[in-house]
């Protein structure tokens, strides 16, 4: 009952680490020797997976879920990421489409915590999504009526600066201890 418990918790990533134990007690040792382990080595390695982790193509959400799973595997091995270095770490990967968001978060009196980064960038994502439109619509219409005159810029088309109407952000450096 508790090895099915256990299966039916996990990732089908993480089940295939204990697809073949038989019992509760070593799946959980099978588990705990490959995400908790407190060798030194598995912790370098985390810490440059976390550091060399960039959202890519990624989705904001999906960016952040993929983070949450080396910090969270960091805490299980007695190296925990302070909440500071996770949030320079995002701001510094999430990429230049969100320079402004990263940008408002920095110039904040207080620190910005990690959970209002997340709606900060959440949120940005969303209007990305949101204002930017295909190449053939309203907006490449309303040019033409217009004239065509290549001044013109919509949501969605790339400015002179090459910025568009997207949302960028920046970072700085940082280091764990």
């Amino acid at each position: 009952m508790i090895l099915s418990w256990i299966t039916s918790s996990l990732t089908p990533k993480v089940l295939a680490t204990i697809v073949n134990k038989i019992d509760s007690a070593s799946a959980w040792s099978s588990l705990q020797e490959r995400y908790a382990s407190t060798s030194q080595n598995r912790i370098i390695q985390m810490r440059t997976e976390l550091m060399n982790t960039s959202r890519g193509d990624l989705s904001i959400a999906d960016y952040l879920d993929k983070i949450n799973v080396i910090v969270n595997n960091l805490a299980l091995s007695g190296a925990p990421v302070s909440e500071s270095d996770l949030v320079a770490i995002i701001m510094s990967k999430v990429g230049p489409q969100y320079e402004t968001t990263v940008a408002s978060a920095q110039a904040r009196d207080t620190p910005i915590t990690y959970t209002s980064l997340e709606t900060l960038l959440l949120g940005a994502e969303q209007r990305y999504k949101t204002f930017s439109l295909p190449p053939d619509s309203s907006t490449s219409a309303f040019a033409a009526i217009r004239g065509g005159r290549s001044s013109f810029r919509g949501r969605g088309n790339s400015s002179r600066d090459g910025h568009g109407g997207g949302f960028s952000r920046g970072g700085g450096g940082f280091s764990l201890k």
